[in-house]
């Protein structure tokens, strides 16, 4: 844990409009929602919720993960996105504990949270330092507020394999990435590696490159104005017609529509969809 390394996205308080929702997207970073108020649905892997009021969820990086609305009594919700790792493995792949924890002390991780985004809006040279030291405070407030038997330790010898699949995955994004490429770095039967993997991450090695490509594509179109050309480029797929299709299936929009629409979402007002 002293390797700890943090960085923090992105954070808010919300009020969801009613189209809040996104289907089975991978995200890179990890999520935190503190729900305020209000009612909604997540899936996080297989599973689905019925998020409540005093509730802290949990979505980790590399979960398959869906949300949405289910009435116009949407979330009002403290969220973050952030990067927590260890040796460059995730920090949920080796500790994990439950989805979620029912908070009692409201007045701490409220405040916690407040001072989160308040480090965003205040911005300036030291706003990266204060934004890592308060997530390291709300995820030590995360375990210390965990029964020691929920918490499980994975084999280090299997998050090591792990964590070096998944760097040279990021690594290697741009190119060309076979089963076998990723089998090879473990020693592994490409058979085997598959179970593996879908053991450890709920998905297909290639459902996950797949799936992470889509994730920062729809960053690099939120945060960049490069075209679509260029990213497609960036993010390993070889045809923009074809990667338009794979778009559109995903996320509903062309490339250019998902843009579009950023651009016309009132500043701070649903960022953790887009």
């Amino acid at each position: 844990m002293s390797n700890l390394q943090v960085d923090v996205e992105i954070a808010g308080y919300t009020y969801c409009p009613r189209n809040w929702a996104d289907f089975d997207y991978l995200p890179d970073y990890n999520k935190f929602y503190y729900i305020c108020d209000g009612e909604g649905w997540l899936k996080i892997g297989d599973k689905e919720y019925y998020p409540k009021p005093g509730q802290l969820f949990l979505m980790p990086a590399g979960v398959i993960q869906s949300y949405s609305t289910i009435s116009d009594n949407t979330f009002r919700k403290y969220w973050c996105h952030f990067t927590a790792k260890i040796g460059g493995i995730n920090l949920f792949d080796i500790v994990k504990g439950p989805v979620f924890i029912d908070v009692a002390d409201d007045l701490t991780l409220t405040g916690l949270f407040s001072k989160l985004v308040n480090s965003f809006e205040i911005g300036g040279f030291t706003a990266d330092f204060r934004a890592k030291g308060i997530m390291i405070e709300i995820i030590a407030w995360y375990f210390d507020n965990l029964p020691l038997s929920d918490i499980r330790l994975y084999s280090c010898h299997s998050v090591e394999k792990l964590g070096a699949v998944l760097a040279y995955i990021e690594a290697h994004i741009m190119e060309n990435i076979t089963i076998e490429d990723l089998a090879d770095i473990v020693h592994f039967h490409p058979n085997y590696f598959i179970k593996f993997f879908r053991k450890h991450l709920g998905c297909s090695p290639l459902q996950y490159i797949n799936r992470l490509r889509l994730e920062k594509a729809k960053r690099l179109l939120r945060t960049t104005e490069l075209t679509i050309r260029e990213i497609t480029d960036m993010i390993g797929f070889n045809d923009p017609a074809y990667f338009s299709k794979v778009f559109r299936k995903h996320t509903g929009f062309s490339p250019l529509e998902f843009r579009n629409i950023i651009k016309r979402v009132p500043q701070g007002l649903c960022l953790d969809k887009l």
